[in-house]
C-alpha cells in the first residue's frame, strides 16, 4: 500500500466515504478501492465497510466498533459480553450483538458477527459506552443487560421454573455463581421487564434466591 495512502487513512475500520477523500487525488477513487481489495490491501467486510489487510496495520483492528458500524442499530451483547465480563469460562470469538432491524449474520476474512433482533422496549436501555486506548468507543450491554437478552432469545432449551433456570445459567452456559451474585438484581428486574416473559421473571427470582442462599 502506497505510504501516503495509509497515512490518509484514520482508523483500521474504515468506510467507502473516507476512502474517497483518502484516494481523492486519484481520477477514480472507486477504482482505487476495487484495485486494492484485489490486491489484498484491504478486506471487505461488506458492501460500504473495510479492513485494512494485517500488514498494513498500524494499530490493532477493533472488531468491536466494526460490529458496532457494520449492522446497526445495534450493540454487543448476549455470549459475546458475558465473556467480555469474564461471566462465561469459554472465549467467544463470534461477536454477537442485538439489533431493531432484522435477525443478520456476517462471515468475513475479519471475524464473524452475528445480530439478534428484539422489540424496541427491550432495546432501549441497559448499554454503555465503552473505550478502547485510541480514545474511541463502542456500544456493549452491561452485565444485567447482557444476561437477560441472552436467557430471552436464545431459545433452544425451554425454562419454565426457578431449578430449569439454575440448570440453564451454571450447567449450560457454565456461568460463574460469584459473578451472578455479584450483579445488581434490581437492574436485572428492570432489563426484564422491558422483555415482560417468564423466563425473565425466572431469572430474577433465581438471582433473588441465589443471593439469599437458597437453592430450591
Amino acid at each position: 500500500m502506497d505510504t501516503r495512502v495509509r497515512r490518509a487513512i484514520p482508523y483500521e475500520e474504515v468506510d467507502t466515504a473516507t476512502l474517497r477523500q483518502a484516494l481523492s487525488s486519484y481520477a477514480s477513487p472507486d477504482d482505487k478501492i476495487g484495485d486494492m481489495v484485489r490486491r489484498g490491501e484491504l478486506l471487505r467486510v461488506r458492501k460500504g465497510l473495510y479492513a485494512v489487510a494485517p500488514e498494513y496495520r498500524e494499530a490493532p483492528l477493533s472488531l468491536e466498533i466494526m460490529a458496532n458500524i457494520l449492522y446497526g442499530p445495534s450493540y454487543l451483547t448476549l455470549e459475546y459480553a458475558l465473556s467480555w465480563y469474564g461471566m462465561m469460562p469459554e472465549r467467544v470469538t463470534e461477536l454477537t450483538s442485538v439489533c431493531l432491524g432484522r435477525s443478520r449474520e456476517f462471515r468475513s476474512a475479519v471475524g464473524n458477527f452475528s445480530y439478534c433482533s428484539i422489540k424496541k422496549a427491550a432495546y432501549t436501555e441497559g448499554y454503555v459506552l465503552t473505550a478502547i486506548p485510541d480514545g474511541r468507543t463502542f456500544l456493549m450491554a452491561t452485565r444485567e443487560k447482557a444476561l437477560v437478552d441472552i436467557i430471552e432469545n436464545r431459545r433452544s432449551i425451554p425454562i419454565r421454573s426457578r431449578k430449569e433456570m439454575g440448570t440453564r445459567l451454571l450447567g449450560d452456559l457454565r456461568m460463574d455463581e460469584l459473578a451472578l451474585m455479584d450483579l445488581d438484581v434490581e437492574k436485572v428486574s428492570q432489563y426484564a421487564s422491558r422483555y415482560g416473559s417468564l423466563k425473565t421473571k425466572l431469572l430474577v427470582d433465581f438471582l433473588d434466591d441465589l443471593k439469599g442462599g437458597r437453592s430450591d
